[in-house]
């Protein structure tokens, strides 16, 4: 009987951490460089066992003078990804292989083998790459945090942030979006980009302890003054999940936990996935609960404010307010006192029609019309494009009817590759991106799929998907080079 992947480990070791006692034995010398392990239930022995294996192969093929000496190993029942996310401090995913159930030549079902070929390496690597990125979005380094507070701490925090993060980690549904994590740009004007660059440059003078901002629609990214690799986090956190973008990610499940007083900083528990629930168009995300005295209700407003931690900007406090399908996102100073009061001036000076144009209010029905004059065109073909410059992802918009590589035209179907595609454009892409293969161009059909066309020239790739089972290698060619003369001919050399 086949069945899924599923994860099987999760580990963080310093192989340089020792002991404080002055005779230490070799198991509290192995246990002493186990920063984290899940799950917390296995045994003692298992978890030495893991990390010593892990710590020899990197010491083992690091001799061999490559910057990253260890980046998976794969046996027949589990797969292991590792990553040095800091200094000579290393994130472990283990990963068992799912199965697959196989016919013999009489028609009797044989016992299911692993199917080693469903999880990609850079797929998981990919995972964790995002995993210690969003760590350090909101907690800072692990070892600047060690020195700050305690191992003890750490521990703690990890044992709150891991479980937390892994459980929005489908082992079933690892896949493209996971290698390819951008951003999904909103299509507006430039005269509008300008408004809201002095919009936002009102706000500032306004509020001087304002650092950063960004401006999204429908979890579509407009504008931004931030780094792009900080920017590229933060927008993975709050609006980006395998592939869909959404204002609401962080109200739904897998994450939707409720800010406690523990998660503030200096709590003990992670700020992951926490964030107030939306009531009205009109509402911080992150901020003041409620206005104080709506409702009828007559307690203290509830804050949250979680602590982030840019690459290129610094410690700060992020906020998001969210307006009629627009965020607006806002990292202050990170000693800013942000109470009640200083928020809803926030809220009031980011909403309130002016009159010179430059306010929420004003720029909203500019940004929809624009927006939806794009966004509501239906594409002829199905397909995913990416950018490695500006990383923009681009799906293909079919609202009314998508057709699928599995399985012919589907009413509503969405946009994109859909979930059982997605696995097998992790090794295309991988392809294409090997400097090794030096390949630009790869086509792939199974005999009861249609095909997928994948192309990539310098930093920009798209991927076709075509229906029919039947269709010939000249008839793919033939679709993929009118597709690449409608959307990108003055891009690619065909």
């Amino acid at each position: 009987m086949a069945a899924r992947a599923t994860r099987a480990a999760f580990f963080i070791f310093d192989p340089t951490i020792v002991p404080e006692s002055p005779k230490p034995s070799d198991e509290e010398i192995s246990d002493a460089k186990i920063i984290y392990y899940s799950p917390s239930c296995a045994p003692a022995e298992e978890k030495r066992s893991q990390v010593g294996l892990l710590e020899g192969l990197i010491a083992f093929t690091g001799m061999f003078g490559s910057k990253e000496p260890l980046r998976s190993i794969r046996t027949k029942q589990l797969a292991f990804s590792v990553l040095e996310a800091e200094p000579n401090t290393w994130m472990v995913l283990v990963m068992r292989h799912g199965s697959a159930a196989q016919d013999s030549k009489s028609g009797t079902q044989q016992e299911a083998s692993p199917d080693e070929d469903g999880l990609a390496d850079t797929t998981l690597r990919a995972v964790l790459r995002n995993c210690y990125a969003v760590f350090r979005l909101l907690h800072g380094e692990i070892q600047s945090f060690v020195k700050e507070q305690s191992m003890h701490k750490l521990f703690d925090l990890l044992e709150d942030f891991i479980p937390a993060f892994l459980e929005t980690i489908d082992a079933s549904n690892l896949g493209i979006f996971h290698d390819l994590d951008g951003f999904h740009y909103g299509p507006v004007e430039r005269n509008t980009c300008v408004s809201i660059h002095c919009f936002l440059m009102k706000l500032q003078e306004q509020f001087p302890l304002l650092r950063h901002a960004a401006l999204l629609y429908n979890a579509h990214l407009i504008y931004f003054s931030l780094s792009m690799s900080d920017m590229k986090v933060l927008y993975s956190y709050l609006v980006s999940f395998n592939g869909a973008v959404s204002n609401h990610k962080l109200n739904r499940g897998p994450f939707g936990r409720i800010p406690t007083a523990a998660s503030q900083p200096g709590g003990g528990c992670s700020s992951f996935g926490r964030a107030f629930l939306l009531a009205e168009e009109e509402d911080y995300l992150l901020g003041v609960s409620r206005r104080p005295g709506s409702s009828g209700s007559g307690g203290p407003a509830s804050i949250f404010v979680p602590a982030v931690y840019l690459v290129d900007g610094g410690a700060g406090q992020l906020v998001a307010l969210m307006y009629r399908g627009i965020m607006l996102v806002l990292v202050f100073e990170e000693h800013a006192q942000l109470d009640s009061k200083i928020l809803e001036s926030v809220r009031t000076a980011a909403t309130r029609a002016a009159g010179d144009g430059l306010s929420l209010a004003e720029l909203h029905p500019l940004i929809a019309s624009q927006y939806s004059q794009v966004m509501d065109a239906e594409d002829e073909f199905r397909f995913l494009y990416y950018n490695h410059t500006n990383h923009a992802v681009r799906l293909s918009n079919q609202p009314s009817t998508a057709r699928s590589l599995l399985g012919g035209s589907r009413p509503g179907g969405g946009s994109g590759p859909r979930p059982a595609e997605r696995v097998v454009l992790s090794p295309l892409h991988a392809a294409l991106a090997d400097p090794t293969l030096k390949c630009r161009e790869i086509s792939w059909k199974s005999s009861d799929r249609g095909w997928i066309c994948g192309k990539r020239w310098r930093e920009r790739e798209f991927y076709l998907l075509l229906d029919g089972s039947s269709m010939t290698l000249s008839k793919c060619q033939e679709e993929c080079a009118r597709f690449a003369s409608i959307h990108f001919s003055n891009i690619f050399l065909m």
